[in-house]
């Protein structure tokens, strides 16, 4: 009889983290950027009819969506590393640079300055991509 114990809670080496999931919102903070630049070029030629009220209340608008992209962009960021912490310490032969996390950094001041989401939102992409094709999740 062997004497080894096996825990079933003990998630297998080989299986893959589920942090990756978190580095999947990054489009969300892309979607909300493009829906702000949107209302505001469909809303400012408008303010010039409308109230103070009605300016104030889109300006409240304005940053509350802002501030929700930029805690998003915070969110990919800390799950990024965690996804790269976990992959690193499976027993997958893929190892990723920890320069990944420059990519949720890039993607998280894009929150602030929009045209960064040119070069967060492919290396994100790439990031799930290459983790999809060498540990198996995501699967595309």
């Amino acid at each position: 009889m062997s004497s080894t114990v096996h825990e079933p809670s003990q998630p297998s080496a080989r299986t893959p983290s589920p942090w990756w999931y978190g580095v999947a919102l990054f489009p969300i903070s892309v979607l909300l950027g493009a829906l702000m630049f949107l209302a505001t070029w469909g809303f400012v030629p408008l303010g010039r009819l409308g109230s103070e009220a009605m300016m104030l209340s889109f300006f409240a608008i304005v940053v509350i969506v802002d501030l929700i992209g930029v805690l998003v962009g915070l969110l990919v960021t800390i799950l990024l590393g965690i996804d790269l912490h976990a992959v690193r310490g499976s027993g997958v032969s893929w190892r990723p640079s920890w320069l990944w996390v420059g990519a949720g950094l890039i993607h998280f001041v894009g929150g602030v300055f929009s045209p960064l989401f040119v070069v967060s939102v492919p290396l994100l992409s790439y990031y799930l991509y290459r983790r999809g094709k060498r540990t198996g999740s995501p699967s595309f």
